[in-house]
């Protein structure tokens, strides 16, 4: 009797110890469903979610109504009937405002990349989306024709700059070979005619040494002219020797002394590395001597085992380099478009910190040899 008494008391705790794993398959399975629902949902196009998330929403609204119907209207509790009421009003609006917030956030990425691309930062792309085909075709395609127009802008960027190039290069030259040829002649010619005038022609003597003034200064300024355009000393000597060169005419010219730290650059870069770097240099100690108001900057060129970085600083008012890029004003920004550029065409990169009052640095680093490159 004792042990059948026994056995009745345990046969129910195995029915129950058998119920509870059943129960928790159940809702194991409940819940896989549940995901693989979500998950199916979560594949489909925008207008399809907020279909299925508004159906779900009347269609719980409904039950929920007819069951407060059935068992408090009849009572008179009205109050309850309301706050369930305002409640389902905030809850469906609370749900398509995350909704359509979560689905759009995709569209605010292209907006932030946009913004991006505008203001310089040509490499950047729009995150890829995988939650909605739609979306996602949208950013592939984005993506794909901001790849083609990029190479085609690079490429087009680079035959242009190598044609400037080519023909600073033959004016320069020509400069060089003919006009300055030209006025040296003028000048000994001038000499000659002023020997050959007497001392009792001080009038004669006066406009021939004005003359010869005049021929002299425009020769001066032909030379300069030519430099500016190509500096022979760039290909014949390098980059080094024609930035120390540059600097001391910029000093001189603008009386903005020019701090000059060239780090294991004596040995030469290719050519176009070199052309791009001092153009680059070049237009920044103008923007400097135009817009700055500093007293002073420094160039720092530091050769690495693959790269060249470099640090362009002055002590000016410094600006906004955000404004600037995104302006819309004919003309402005120009010049730092100009210089990202170059830089791009051989593979590498350029940032601004500049800050109102702050002065500007500019921070380059090129590749010794670029897969990326177009030039």
């Amino acid at each position: 009797m004792e042990s059948t008494s026994h056995e009745a008391i345990k046969q129910p705790a195995a029915i129950e110890s058998a119920a509870e794993p059943q129960e928790a398959s159940w809702g194991r399975r409940i819940i896989e469903q549940a995901k693989l629902v979500f998950n199916r949902v979560k594949r489909r196009p925008l207008f399809q979610k907020v279909i299925i998330a508004n159906t779900v929403l009347i269609a719980i609204g409904s039950v929920m109504g007819y069951f407060i119907e059935e068992n408090y209207f009849e009572g008179g509790e009205l109050g309850f009937v309301a706050l369930f009421l305002a409640s389902g009003l905030a809850l469906s609006i609370l749900t398509n405002y995350l909704l359509v917030k979560i689905a759009f956030r995709p569209l605010d990425d292209v907006s932030d990349t946009m913004k991006a691309i505008r203001a310089g930062h040509r490499g950047i792309r729009v995150p890829e989306v995988t939650d909605d085909p739609q979306i996602e075709e949208l950013s592939k395609s984005l993506n794909s024709m901001l790849n083609t127009m990029d190479m085609q802008r690079k490429k087009a960027a680079a035959s242009v700059i190598k044609a400037q190039e080519e023909e600073r290069k033959r004016i320069a030259r020509e400069l060089h070979d003919e006009t300055s040829q030209s006025l040296t002649g003028l000048v000994i010619g001038i000499r000659m005619v002023q020997e050959i005038v007497p001392d009792y022609m001080p009038d004669v003597q006066e406009r021939l040494e004005n003359i010869n003034d005049l021929a002299h200064a425009t020769l001066n300024e032909v030379h300069t002219m030519a430099v500016r355009l190509r500096p022979s000393v760039l290909d014949d000597l390098g980059l080094a020797a024609a930035l120390r060169s540059y600097a001391k005419e910029y000093t001189e010219n603008t009386g903005i002394p020019v701090e000059m730290q060239l780090l294991g650059m004596s040995h030469r870069l290719t050519p176009e590395l070199e052309t791009v770097l001092y153009r680059v240099i070049q237009e920044a100690l103008t923007n400097v001597a135009r817009h700055s108001n500093a007293t002073s900057c420094r160039v720092t060129l530091r050769r690495k085992e693959q790269t060249v970085q470099g640090v362009i600083e002055d002590n000016g008012q410094g600006f906004d380099s955000q404004t600037v890029m995104l302006s819309d004003e004919k003309g402005r920004g120009l010049g730092l478009h100009g210089m990202k550029e170059r830089i791009e065409l051989v593979g590498g990169s350029l940032e601004f910190d500049a800050r109102p009052a702050k002065g500007t640095t500019i921070f380059i680093e090129v590749p010794l040899q670029s897969e990326e490159g177009i030039w």
